[in-house]
């Protein structure tokens, strides 16, 4: 009876296991098109893009012209003596002027042109940042689906320990009253079934705990009968650590986004060399006036001259901030050299944990096989009299956790592939084939 339970336990693994390659369907990436296309982070990565060309826009202002209106009207009294001389009264009049101004900046010291490409460069980096932002909500997203799955699996493990153990406590209980049986054995069997139905409420303290981290990335509950075993893309991974490191470094978001950085604090140098040079705009302008300032009648001015303006003490104001720009910009490839070796660690870790992982499959698919063949053979033994109900329960005890290690190797090896995707800058839509 215990034999025929194991035996289905070790079948129904197998299902589960396989049960990705027949799938017609994959659960996983409608889930993965729903948080990419919903998940509030990467909403906002969104407008963050969205505002970083606005401010294209506006940076790109300074290539026009700026025309400006000033316009006034109102009751005007001046008591000066030259009013007083005329008619020796002080002038009482109301007064009108209006002022049109049209400033065309001819040259700044390339600030405008500078200004525009750190605008121009902080969209790029609000991009990049944004695919960095949706690799990791891919991740988070499949990490916890994977986590329920597990925990489902291992949680149906420790159930059909305890009915096993329940069931063999049965038998043992009924050898006893025949008197045929051991009453210490009994005992010790209802221990072994304390411990086994302790380990079943771990689990499924565990698998809510996954329901629960689930939710919060995929906003709501899953419908964990519905769950399919992911299949990772294999065929993304390549042959040699070396090689996926050169991936990494060319493709991995972090990498790009300190890249940008630095050109970011290079052209803010640019910017506030600009403030030695001078400028010089061309400025028209057209005033007319009504009574202002003591003159009867209307006067009309148009001008259309050329602007020049220096700066020749700032107290070394200019000096300090291009001197401020130099260190920023070396503190920027000090962060790229140090982003380079974050990336290297983090494909390096998941190579080994992908090639851990898969080592431990193999082993611990021989420790299930060895396990049941042991349990196996005590079983036979205790049919025969020649050994105790302990003994037979701990080998079938040995038999369940070699399978919950089996079992969590599996999605330890799934989790890895995606992890070196992510370290690679591979875990996107394109090669996980979302159609979004």
């Amino acid at each position: 009876m215990i034999k025929s339970g194991i035996q289905r336990v070790v079948l129904s693994i197998f299902a589960v296991l396989c049960a990705a390659d027949f799938a017609v369907a994959n659960p996983l990436n409608d889930e993965l098109v729903y948080i990419v296309t919903n998940h509030p982070n990467i909403k906002a990565g969104s407008k963050t893009i969205e505002s970083r060309h606005e401010q294209i826009r506006q940076s790109q202002a300074g290539y026009y012209p700026s025309v400006d209106l000033n316009a006034t009207a109102g009751p005007e009294y001046i008591n000066s003596p030259g009013e007083r001389s005329e008619n020796g009264k002080p002038s009482s009049r109301t007064k009108q002027t209006a002022t049109l101004t049209m400033t065309q900046n001819l040259f700044n010291g390339f600030s405008t042109a500078s200004n525009v490409k750190v605008s121009r460069l902080n969209k790029a980096l609000a991009g990049i940042t944004q695919e960095g932002t949706i690799q990791n909500t891919i991740f988070e997203g499949i990490s916890n689906y994977v986590d329920v799955l597990r925990q489902r699996h291992l949680l149906g493990l420790s159930r059909t320990s305890v009915i096993n153990i329940e069931h063999q406590l049965n038998l043992e209980d009924e050898r006893v009253q025949r008197g045929s049986g051991i009453a210490v054995d009994v005992l010790q069997a209802k221990s072994r079934l304390q411990i086994a139905k302790e380990r079943q409420v771990s689990f499924e303290g565990a698998l809510e705990d996954a329901v629960s981290r689930y939710a919060q990335v995929f906003n709501h509950a899953p419908n964990i009968s519905s769950m399919t075993d992911p299949v990772p893309p294999v065929e993304v991974i390549p042959s040699a650590i070396d090689r996926a490191m050169d991936i990494a470094l060319q493709e991995n978001p972090a990498v790009g986004n300190s890249v940008v950085t630095m050109e970011v604090a290079r052209t803010q140098k640019a910017i506030r060399r600009a403030e030695y040079f001078p400028t010089f705009d061309m400025v028209s302008t057209m005033n007319i006036e009504k009574n202002n300032g003591a003159v009867l009648g209307t006067r009309r001015d148009y001008s259309f001259v050329l602007q020049a303006n220096m700066n020749l003490f700032n107290g070394f104001s200019t000096e300090a901030g291009v001197s401020q720009t130099n260190f920023d910009y070396r503190a920027t490839k000090d962060n790229h050299l140090f982003v380079t070796r974050q990336i290297i660690q983090q494909t390096r870790l998941a190579w080994q944990a992908l090639v851990t992982s898969r080592q431990r499959v193999q082993l611990l698919e021989n420790a299930v096989n060895i396990a049941a063949e042991v349990f196996t053979a005590r079983k036979k033994l205790r049919e025969a009299g020649k050994e105790t109900v302990i003994n037979v329960l701990d080998a079938e005890n040995e038999v369940i956790n070699a399978q919950i290690n089996y079992t969590s190797a599996t999605f330890d090896e799934r989790i890895a592939i995606y992890q070196l995707m992510l370290a690679m800058g591979r875990l996107n839509a394109t090669y996980l084939n979302l159609e979004l």
